[in-house]
């Protein structure tokens, strides 16, 4: 069985999200016939890994309100794959642990050490725990990281 084992070529393209003032993305949709075979019915925001254009790729096949299903191509996997819109690019992927999070290191470090605040991140959703750890993740530097850090814990302890 191949690493990935869902295929298909796809026209990079521009979407629109949101009613009242749009963010553009270039994101690819997912063939009716594909998206027949994944389990949104359980899973409404299919968390998957695989490739486009053979560059490494992670997210979620995201819900149009016409039934359709998009992936958005980030800005570093565009230019790798030196494609523009309309480009027509090769997704392979698999279906990935809908309740794995990355934990940033600092985050971590904090979570072992304060096993109150461990049980209160234990007992969020996977889905809450990916975006407070995506907001460590992404500070440049240690202040900011740190100052992160300590957000993400008072807003645990807060329960917000």
């Amino acid at each position: 069985m191949s690493l990935y084992p869902h295929a298909f070529e796809g026209a990079l393209q521009r979407h629109g999200v949101g009613r009242d003032r749009k963010v553009w993305y270039a994101v690819l949709f997912l063939p009716p016939a594909l998206a027949a075979e994944l389990p949104f019915d359980r899973f409404p925001r299919l968390r998957v890994e695989g490739e486009i254009a053979d560059q490494p790729v992670s997210g979620a096949w995201m819900p149009v309100g016409d039934g359709r299903r998009y992936f958005i191509v980030s800005p570093e996997v565009r230019k790798a794959a030196g494609a523009g819109l309309g480009a027509v690019l090769e997704m392979r992927f698999r279906v990935a642990d809908q309740d794995a999070v990355e934990v940033p290191e600092a985050l971590v470090r904090e979570l072992e050490r304060r096993p109150d605040l461990r049980a209160r991140w234990d007992a969020l959703t996977p889905g809450r725990r990916r975006g407070l750890a995506h907001l460590v993740r992404g500070a440049r530097t240690e202040p900011t990281r740190q100052r992160r850090v300590a957000e993400v814990v008072a807003a645990i302890l807060d329960g917000r």
